[in-house]
């Protein structure tokens, strides 16, 4: 479903927004889960996209 929302959007509502900012770290976790991206290409763009962001890897840190 999300990688269908994500095939002609950069982010999940257009701009980057609290969508994206609330959903990543839950679907961040997708090897933890057992789970792969190989399947949803347009998931695995945003996945990697926002990996980048400085503020993703910050709050990703906490609570390290």
């Amino acid at each position: 479903m999300l990688d269908k929302q994500l095939a002609d959007k950069e982010y999940i509502c257009g701009d980057y927004s609290i969508a994206d900012i609330a959903t990543y770290p839950w679907v961040a976790i997708y090897e933890f889960q057992g789970l792969t991206l190989d399947n949803h290409s347009n998931l695995k763009r945003w996945v990697e996209m926002l990996q980048k962001r400085p503020a993703v890897q910050r709050g990703m840190a906490v609570p390290a």
